[in-house]
């Protein structure tokens, strides 16, 4: 009997094609959309930017270099000092690093153009500039001067900002802040014996490749919207269950089958099981997409599938329990007020719309062990490579909240006598 109810419950699923592309098809385009707008902040990286940087340079390097060697030669110091001070200053210059090993490097040449003038543009002009960069003239001179003998103050850069510009002089306001912040440090090295080459390296390194603390596999943002929408759309298969079981009852099919002599819990298990199939062929249908699509692979298989098979164990506890409502009220409102209001709340929670690391604190705690964002983070975590075990807490959530649902499911669902 059981297996009829099961074949019926699906074959309703089945009949009604609409349902079935809005569960495979809408969140499959979330994943493709979300994924490719907001890859950049998930994965870390720079937006594309184009930067252009009038800079007006009144310094002569050469110049201040080859005053500040000769007057290190006619100090009263020993030759070894003098060798070392000298190749200070021969291997740190603040604008040629600033020139070609920031402005030259990889990372920048391609979003920053550099445009070099004798002197300021117009007013007109400048507005063609996301910011004009001032080289005071004396700033090598006076640079050394401050590092080496503890003369004069440390010189600054004028920068101005072209406010029509926002994000781009925002990028070039964190650069030579950065940057000024480093020269001043390193015109402290001489009295604080620190290396200068290691400085100089990490000045001119700023980025590099983002690394996990674990060393484990970082998480894409086309692969961090994949499980984030499929977890989501899971919980709308529940919402989509309980609303066919209270239209059987509204067909007078509920009734048919209790004067069966089929026992309730009977008809709610069908509804149970059959959630549980349609959810986990959802899954693999979207999964297999992304992968196919997307290159979403998971490390190890069975894995995957244990936590599939959990989670579709709880969406099919909340088709009972949403089911049980409805039969106890005779009315859609719970799956309308599940559907509407609750799914997005969990997904939210949950972390299928921005990374819950993010926000930290207690909401992170919360959203490790919320129905969606149990789920989600078990996934997430074996995509990186983790093992069963490393998630029995994450499962184990699920399964509680599974094992709850069906007991007040169990204590809601109408007694014979009052259900038909």
């Amino acid at each position: 009997m059981i297996i009829q109810l099961i074949k019926k419950e699906l074959l309703m699923v089945w009949r009604r094609p609409r349902e079935l592309v809005i569960l495979l098809f809408m969140p499959f385009v979330l994943i493709t959309i979300l994924g490719a707008a907001l890859g950049s902040i998930i994965n870390g990286d720079a937006p594309d930017l184009d930067i252009k940087l009038a800079v007006i340079q009144k310094d002569d390097i050469d110049d201040g270099e080859e005053k500040m060697i000769k007057r290190i030669e006619d100090l009263p110091i020993s030759p070894e000092e003098k060798t070392t001070a000298i190749e200070g200053i021969k291997s740190f210059n603040p604008i040629k690093i600033l020139r070609d090993d920031i402005f030259g490097s990889v990372e920048f040449k391609d979003s920053i153009r550099v445009v070099e003038m004798e002197s300021a543009p117009s007013a007109k002009e400048s507005l063609e500039y996301s910011g004009v960069l001032e080289v005071p003239a004396g700033f090598t001179e006076q640079f050394y001067r401050h590092a080496f003998l503890n003369e004069d103050e440390i010189p600054s850069l004028n920068l101005k900002l072209n406010e029509s510009y926002t994000l781009e002089g925002g990028v070039l306001n964190d650069i030579f802040s950065s940057f000024q912040d480093n020269i001043s440090l390193w015109s402290a090295l001489p009295s604080l014996g620190i290396d200068q080459e290691m400085l100089q390296n990490s000045l001119i390194s700023k980025v590099g490749n983002i690394e996990t603390v674990t060393k484990k596999k970082p998480i894409n943002a086309v692969t961090y919207y994949a499980i984030g929408m499929c977890v989501m759309f899971m919980f709308y298969v529940a919402g989509n269950s309980a609303a066919l079981a209270l239209e059987e009852k509204e067909n007078q099919i509920y009734g048919r089958i209790l004067l069966a002599n089929v026992p309730i819990p009977t008809f709610f298990i069908g509804i149970f099981v059959s959630t549980i199939i349609v959810t986990f062929i959802q899954m693999n249908i979207l999964f297999g997409l992304s992968a196919l699509i997307h290159d979403v692979r998971w490390p190890n298989t069975f894995d995957y599938f244990v936590v599939t098979l959990c989670l579709c164990l709880m969406v099919g506890g909340f088709a009972v329990f949403i089911s049980a409502i409805n039969y106890r009220l005779n009315s859609r409102s719970a799956t309308q007020v599940f559907s509407s209001f609750l799914i997005p709340i969990i997904a939210f929670i949950g972390g299928s719309f921005i990374p819950v690391s993010q926000i930290g604190g207690f909401f992170e705690t919360i959203s490790q062990y919320s129905p969606g964002g149990a789920g989600i983070s078990a996934y997430y975590k074996i995509m990186q490579g983790y093992t069963l075990n490393d998630i029995s807490v994450q499962l184990l959530s699920v399964l509680i909240t599974t094992i709850l649902l069906l007991v007040l499911a169990f204590l809601i669902q109408p007694r014979r006598g009052e259900s038909i």
